[in-house]
């Protein structure tokens, strides 16, 4: 046997996780059930072709039968938003309405109430217009202190779905807290068209979900295509995220994308989130008043740099001026750069003077006065806040600047 068929055997072994010597039989069995002469060189190369096919069906085979439901995808990531726990936002709500009224709060069945007594953890709410108060073996995670022997619980208060289906979990305490992520990923699932699609995930999906943006991609989910959406399928999405310029040529998964442009695709398939940084402002009041995703797509110059982490953000800051910037004599000639909000999830990998297309969401604030209060319909220049960005032309160099699950509540 040839170097280069041993070598290969080796490989192939590994893809199917078996032992060398079986894959050194199968490939015997498939070189003789072909009449083929295995002394001879050539003919050891047409064994191996084949024994690649035989490969290649055994992996299609294991993906198939180990993925129960879902598709797999190919395409890239446009942009990532940040990992957000959207329990914070309940939380603080939830203890503002408490705060203000504690029995009103009671009433509307948004939290229970939990007393330190002689008996033990005393809970009392509201469910279905009755009152319920029980002894409980101990204080739910999502337990706010209010003093040494009172808790506040956020308790869930969605009797029914809009599809009509009861809410199990109607009544009892919502987590501590869940961490949602959506990911805007332009590509195609096995047998479909390209198109826009929205990845969610949830808590440790969401917590652990690390992938370059405009970078060609596999992925395997639940792709709803009424809602656009790619659901995450716990064990499996996360694991089948594999970059395609690493893939070996022979491996299923691997698709010749040397003909496409990712710029090309995006501002097909994202015509109606592509603004002109000059237009921003407009761009923002339009998209602001539409339901569904606030995206936008623009380019420009990048002109300056601070890649310092905020403390309190983490965010860091990029200024992009548009490419056909007019620059006039007066002041008021020169335009202003946009400032771009870079989250700590996203590396930066070009400097100044890089010529990039930016995905984000537009924000805008309101201006305060010099007690910090709101000042009426002034408002500072819009910003984006940055999902993914891609480097037309990288130059420069990056300078930074030196300075859920698990808790069981059956006894609630």
């Amino acid at each position: 046997m040839i170097e280069r068929v041993e070598k290969e055997l080796n490989s192939l072994a590994t893809r199917l996780s078996i032992e060398v010597g079986e894959m050194n039989e199968k490939y015997t069995e498939i070189g003789n059930s072909n009449n083929l002469d295995l002394e001879d060189e050539r003919q050891q190369l047409v064994a191996l072709t084949l024994t690649r096919n035989y490969v290649r069906g055994r992996l299609a085979s294991n993906r198939t039968a180990s993925k129960g439901f879902g598709d797999s995808g190919t395409g890239f990531f446009i942009g990532i938003e940040p990992a957000r726990d959207v329990m914070e936002w309940k939380r603080k709500s939830v203890m503002s309405k408490y705060n203000s009224d504690s029995s009103q709060a009671l009433n509307d069945e948004i939290v229970a109430e939990v007393t330190m007594t002689d008996a033990g953890y005393e809970k009392t709410q509201k469910k279905n217009g009755e009152w319920d108060t029980r002894i409980i073996p101990q204080l739910p995670a999502s337990a706010i202190e209010v003093n040494e022997t009172t808790w506040v619980v956020p308790v869930d208060p969605v009797k029914s779905w809009a599809s009509g289906d009861v809410n199990k979990n109607y009544g009892k305490p919502l987590p501590k807290e869940e961490f949602k992520l959506r990911a805007h990923f332009v590509g195609m699932k096995e047998d479909g068209d390209v198109q826009l699609w929205t990845l969610q995930l949830k808590n440790d999906q969401a917590k652990n979900f690390n992938v370059e943006t405009f970078r060609w991609t596999t992925i395997f989910g639940l792709f709803n295509d009424e809602r656009n959406a790619i659901y995450g399928i716990r064990g499996k999405t996360l694991e089948s995220l594999n970059y395609i310029d690493v893939l070996d040529e022979e491996d299923p998964r691997w698709i010749d994308t040397s003909g496409d442009s990712m710029e090309d695709l995006l501002v097909e398939h994202m015509a109606e989130y592509v603004a002109d940084l000059i237009e921003l402002e407009s761009y923002h009041e339009l998209i602001s008043q539409q339901q569904g995703l606030r995206l936008v797509v623009t380019d420009g110059i990048v002109t300056s740099m601070n890649l310092t982490p905020n403390e309190r953000s983490g965010n860091r800051v990029m200024w992009v001026e548009p490419v056909d910037a007019n620059y006039g004599f007066d002041e008021d000639d020169i335009p202003e750069s946009t400032p771009i909000w870079v989250p700590s999830h996203l590396d930066i990998n070009f400097g100044v003077g890089s010529d990039v297309v930016v995905v984000g969401r537009t924000n805008q604030t309101q201006k305060k006065d010099e007690n910090g209060m709101p000042l009426d319909g002034e408002y500072n220049p819009v910003t984006i806040n940055l999902y993914g960005v891609y480097a037309r032309t990288a130059t420069g160099v990056v300078v930074e600047d030196v300075e859920e699950d698990g808790e069981s509540m059956e006894y609630w």
